[in-house]
């Protein structure tokens, strides 16, 4: 689900959203599900993702928490879960509009590059579908207020997205001698559709990381690594997926007493087996039923 709400991105406005804070935000929205959780953050996909460092990422972590943006838990011992708190599609009511992350090119100079308020207002402006157009003293009047800036700095917002191409800007004088702008959304940043990953996918290969991140020694060499992980990321089946609150953490529940039940059969190598990861989701889910097992 790499989507973000128009009315997140209108907080994350609201809160001045920083360069690094923004990076991080577009980056790990790509893996999120439909309830805005990403549930493997790892330090240093991000700290390589966005060119931070280890201290940075984890400022990023509490800046965000404490302008409400985001949730974030320790729950594994290598990586992170992280909820986008207000980004939850679980409804699939998309009405508000939003902002589809993985069609953009984000990671490119031309948007890194500028101010973290040019970087908000493009995101706002893809909002405009059918362009935007009002009389430029309104357009200062709104939009300052907006951004909780002065006149010249959206100015200089707007000159960066017009120089970088990012978005279509003109002005003119009407009949009554006033200056009207129009606003057209740029397609620069756009990637085609060939290139552009499902959304199903982005979502698994964060199952295949966080699997991978916390279970590594006990994924075999001898047998196919990424076959194994396909294989028990493939049990995040949408039906029970929807079912349960979060069905990822019944899953490593369930890698956790598989590998429990080898160490108790004396086995001499323990290894990640997806089948037996299978046989005991049941269990695990007969036990989430029973009240057993607590949901994070």
């Amino acid at each position: 689900m790499y989507k973000l709400k128009n009315s997140y991105i209108d907080r994350m406005i609201e809160n001045k959203t920083t360069r690094y804070e923004l990076a991080f935000l577009l980056y790990i929205a790509r893996s999120q599900d439909s309830k805005g959780r990403v549930h493997s953050v790892y330090y240093k996909d991000v700290c390589s993702a966005i060119s931070c460092s280890i201290q940075k990422f984890y400022d990023i972590l509490q800046s965000l928490q404490d302008k409400g943006l985001i949730r974030c838990e320790k729950y594994y011992d290598a990586d992170i879960f992280v909820q986008l708190i207000g980004n939850d599609f679980s409804d699939e009511n998309f009405e508000e509009g939003y902002v589809n992350v993985a069609k953009k090119e984000f990671n490119n100079e031309k948007f890194t590059g500028m101010l973290a308020g040019s970087q908000l207002f493009f995101l706002y402006s893809q909002r405009f579908v059918q362009g935007k157009h009002m009389f430029v003293s309104n357009f200062y009047d709104e939009f300052c207020k907006t951004f909780h800036v002065v006149r010249k700095t959206m100015q200089i917002y707007l000159q960066e997205l017009k120089d970088r191409k990012l978005l279509f800007v003109s002005k003119k004088r009407n009949k009554a001698y006033n200056y009207e702008i129009m606003m057209k959304r740029s397609p620069c940043l756009d990637i085609d559709d060939y290139h552009t990953p499902r959304e199903k996918q982005l979502y698994v290969d964060n199952i295949k990381k966080l699997i991978s991140n916390n279970f590594q020694k006990y994924l075999s060499e001898d047998n196919d690594i990424e076959k194994t992980l396909n294989d028990i990321a493939g049990l995040v089946e949408q039906k029970r997926e929807n079912k349960y609150p979060n069905f990822v953490f019944l899953i490593v529940t369930a890698v956790k007493r598989s590998l429990s039940k080898q160490r108790s059969e004396k086995r001499k190598e323990i290894r990640l087996n997806a089948p037996l990861i299978n046989m005991c989701l049941n269990d695990v889910i007969d036990d989430y039923l029973s009240g057993n097992i607590a949901m994070i």
